[in-house]
């Protein structure tokens, strides 16, 4: 009899000490997600901290988290039950990032005033297109998307470079930044491919990094990278501690967790999608550009202001790396030109942003996805339409249509996964009359 409580005892303890590692290793993960969620939330997007408890972090374990923020430092510290306190500070152009590993003052210091960038409005003249839109289900369209389980936040259309619908959802607006989540990955699509037509760098790149040198990883290419088809190991599920979630809230270098990953499969042979990889990218380019004033105004210098789109926050980790595979924001507007840059071949106003070719590239499905990746671009091989897309974690989209002269935006907090992007696209597409 003693022996089996001693037994039932050896098993609780065993139980108690895995259940405390368990939540030691993963809440650190949700009140960093918290701390960053509502730093960007409030200084970026000026949205209120009742906002963005009442919706962006009120699921799951975040909706645990007690909240304090710090109006003259501009930072935001998350804990949970008192447990695992993890501070996000705001650095103005860079945005917002995690202390935890650093002097919350030294990272104040790598703030930067955004560059002066003249807004470059929408065309809302639609008189000479009016006859091609059935308006009735364009607006139908929309009315499926906003509906309270999609969460949807903001939607523009544009048809033939026209702005032909927009709505926003209560507490939103064409002034609100937003969100793009690993929509923001197309945006490094685009600084390798402005990079590419200066003539710095090449697809077809190897030996990308010192780290990478001494072993495989140096016959990793750049295009390999582009294409999700490295051959690194990565885990990108979000429901729970995994590469994606360790690399945003537990390291203070996004692209230097992704760099120590190493061989899983020959690269080429196997697409594996992967946040890691876009900020394995975003570093390579901080290093071909090799001075960091230059790396963190390019975006703005060579990409958002050339399209007009003076909201764009593209944020940066602790060490200063742009966090390309999720932090950036900006207000559906901006999102649709960048995404109106695409289906105009890489030119803005007779100027060519990207070679020639790039965009063609951008949406040729990689090697080894079977059809539904390009170069940080989704694909939709069982569409019956030429869409490309970007998408986001929680919903965001931008999708391409060349044939239909489309880019339609959605922007919104789909938690539950209900927002069904096809039927949104579809919709859409039915609208444009033959």
């Amino acid at each position: 009899m003693k022996k089996n409580k001693r037994i039932l005892l050896a098993i609780a303890i065993l139980g108690l000490s895995y259940f405390i590692y368990d939540i030691s290793v993963k809440l650190p993960v949700v009140t960093g997600y918290s701390a960053k969620d509502v730093c960007s939330g409030i200084f970026i997007a000026n949205r209120s901290l009742e906002s963005l408890q009442n919706n962006d972090i009120n699921y799951s374990f975040m909706s645990k988290t007690s909240i304090k923020v710090d109006e003259n430092e501009k930072s935001v510290t998350a804990s949970i039950f008192g447990l695992f306190p993890r501070k996000a500070i705001y650095r103005d152009a860079l945005g917002c990032c995690i202390t935890k590993g650093y002097n919350a003052d030294e990272l104040k210091q790598q703030a930067f005033k955004r560059p002066h960038i003249d807004n470059i409005p929408l065309d809302t003249q639609i008189d000479s297109i009016k006859d091609e839109i059935a308006f009735d289900l364009l607006n139908f369209a929309l009315d499926s998307v906003f509906k309270h389980e999609e969460r949807t936040r903001g939607v523009v259309v544009l048809y033939k470079n026209k702005l032909i619908a927009e709505r926003y959802g209560d507490g939103f607006n064409q002034s609100t930044p937003l969100l793009g989540w690993s929509m923001n990955k197309s945006i490094i699509n685009a600084l390798v491919g402005i990079l590419k037509k200066q003539n710095r760098l090449d697809l077809e790149d190897k030996n990308l990094f010192n780290e990478w040198e001494k072993d495989d990883r140096k016959n990793i290419s750049l295009n390999n990278l582009m294409h999700m088809s490295s051959g690194l190991d990565w885990n990108e599920g979000y429901g729970g501690l995994s590469d994606v979630t360790k690399m945003l809230y537990k390291a203070g270098t996004a692209s230097g967790y992704a760099m120590a990953k190493q061989f899983s499969v020959k690269p080429d042979s196997t697409w594996i999608y992967s946040s890691g990889t876009t900020n394995i990218i975003s570093q390579y380019l901080r290093n071909k550009i090799n001075n960091d004033e230059e790396y963190h105004h390019f975006p703005y210098e060579e990409l958002f202001k050339k399209i007009g789109a003076p909201s764009f926050y593209f944020e940066t980790d602790a060490e200063g790396t742009f966090v390309g595979s999720s932090f950036g924001y900006a207000t559906t507007r901006d999102w649709a030109k960048f995404g109106l840059l695409y289906l105009n071949d890489g030119i803005q106003n007779g100027e060519r942003i990207f070679p020639e070719g790039w965009v063609e590239y951008s949406h040729t499905p990689a090697k080894a996805s079977n059809g539904k990746y390009g170069a940080q671009f989704w694909l939709n091989p069982d569409s019956e339409i030429d869409e490309y897309n970007c998408v986001g974690h929680h919903g965001q989209l931008i999708s391409i249509i060349p044939s239909k002269d489309l880019v339609i935006v959605r922007l919104g907090l789909s938690i539950d996964k209900r927002f069904d992007t096809n039927k949104f696209i579809q919709n859409v597409v039915s609208s444009i009359k033959e």
